[in-house]
């Protein structure tokens, strides 16, 4: 998997479509949800691991993030 080398990401970095906001505070990563109507929130233990998942998906190949896959799988696949 690669990944980019940067401490911390901002929303300007992502390139995923799904992605809707980050929060260091709550080391925390909001996306659109695989259902009409839903978002996920994936919370992580450290902002470094937060800032890693980011640099490998969000900022990075999207098309590979295990959330990214299922919402379009879910909806917009045909």
């Amino acid at each position: 998997m690669a990944e980019f080398r940067k401490i911390v990401w901002k929303d300007a970095d992502v390139r995923c479509p799904f992605y809707l906001s980050g929060s260091r505070e709550e080391r925390s990563i909001r996306c659109e949800g695989f259902e009409t109507g839903m978002d996920t929130i994936s919370r992580f233990r450290s902002l470094a691991l937060k800032d890693r998942h980011m640099g490998s998906y969000c900022v990075g190949k999207f098309e590979e993030c295990p959330l990214y896959r299922c919402t379009y799988g879910c909806k917009y696949a045909d």
